[in-house]
């Protein structure tokens, strides 16, 4: 139904088994694994409530799957379970590592009509290795050229730290002459094992330097150069500021997209670790509705420590992720503080 844009996406944790051990992951162990059965009935439940969504507000709903895992190719019914995505109306994509992608499988995801592949990918050469394992790196290669030899979409992913903060123009070049799509940089979230890497963390002010150069990028470069980090979103802004009570931009916890993890349990953002529900026994529009958590994820009189007062709160709202995080580290169960690595704050 033609109505209102809204651009929403479910990240589906498939399972969190990987045959990696990276030194960044957050996360933090096993858990039970949905059947193909309870996964086709998560989808279907989603599906309903977006189909809900746009009869009842004349939304224009864009809904799209990110499988992921752990290592989602570790699951041997992925293939289906991607086709069933299809069939309930989702545009689907694939997060992955890549390690376990050879020319089979590349085709295989061609063939199930998969709109795109993320690959993680955190330096050139020993960086990569030294934070995903040995081997890693060039495996991690040959899995993004089997997925363009087969005319795939590849979006190469960093997470940014003091470990790869230098390599930024040799990881560009390296998305230029692999053939990917684009390459997109986030800051490290220290949770799960990522705890470990807090001394790694950039300052304000590297992150500041860091979108500056980014911007550089962007214009010179025969590949994309993007983000999804809120605050690149502000050092990219230009022009009025919308002052809303209600986001139209920045962080999507809560507001642009959810996840659900392998046993069902449903996140504002997996690397928040706040459950609000599971959708083996709840009722997917409800949770989206009616979730305490979300709704002051998306509340601007419920931030506090200057975020809320910042003139860029509609557009942006820190990382949640990392707020918390770094409130976790001092003890605390704070989600809605101040992005601690923000170097934009400005009073509306």
């Amino acid at each position: 139904m033609k109505g209102t844009p809204f651009d929403f996406f479910v990240q589906f944790h498939l399972t969190e088994r990987c045959n990696l051990a990276c030194r960044h992951c957050y996360q933090t162990g096993a858990v039970s694994e949905m059947s193909y059965e309870e996964i086709c009935g998560a989808l279907t439940e989603v599906q309903a409530a977006i189909e809900g969504w746009a009869t009842d507000y004349s939304l224009d709903v864009s809904p799209s799957l990110h499988f992921t895992g752990g290592e989602p190719l570790l699951r041997g019914d992925l293939l289906p379970i991607l086709r069933h995505g299809r069939a309930c109306g989702f545009t689907t994509s694939l997060m992955s590592n890549g390690t376990l992608i050879d020319a089979f499988t590349a085709r295989q995801l061609r063939r199930a009509k998969v709109r795109d592949v993320q690959i993680s990918l955190d330096g050139v050469g020993t960086t990569h290795d030294r934070l995903r394992g040995n081997g890693a790196y060039q495996r991690t290669l040959a899995g993004i050229r089997h997925l363009v030899s087969e005319g795939m979409e590849v979006h190469l992913n960093v997470t940014v730290s003091r470990l790869n903060f230098g390599q930024t123009e040799d990881l560009v070049g390296l998305a230029e002459e692999i053939g990917a799509a684009s390459i997109g940089f986030s800051r490290l979230v220290p949770s799960g094992r990522g705890k470990g890497l807090l001394a790694h963390l950039l300052t304000a002010q590297e992150v500041s330097a860091f979108y500056n150069d980014l911007r550089g990028y962007r214009k010179r470069s025969g590949v994309i150069v993007t983000s999804l980090d809120p605050l690149a979103a502000v050092a990219d802004l230009a022009g009025e500021i919308p002052q809303t009570e209600l986001p139209v931009g920045g962080c999507a916890a809560g507001m642009f997209g959810v996840t659900i993890m392998a046993d069902g349990t449903v996140m504002p953002c997996r690397r928040m670790d706040l459950p609000i529900g599971n959708i083996k026994a709840d009722s997917f529009r409800d949770l989206w509705a009616r979730s305490p958590i979300l709704w002051l994820l998306r509340t601007r009189s419920s931030y506090h420590g200057g975020c809320e007062t910042c003139r860029y709160w509609p557009l942006c709202r820190g990382c949640r992720a990392i707020a918390l995080a770094f409130a976790r580290a001092k003890g605390d169960e704070d989600y809605l503080g101040p992005d601690p690595q923000c170097p934009y704050h400005r009073s509306s």
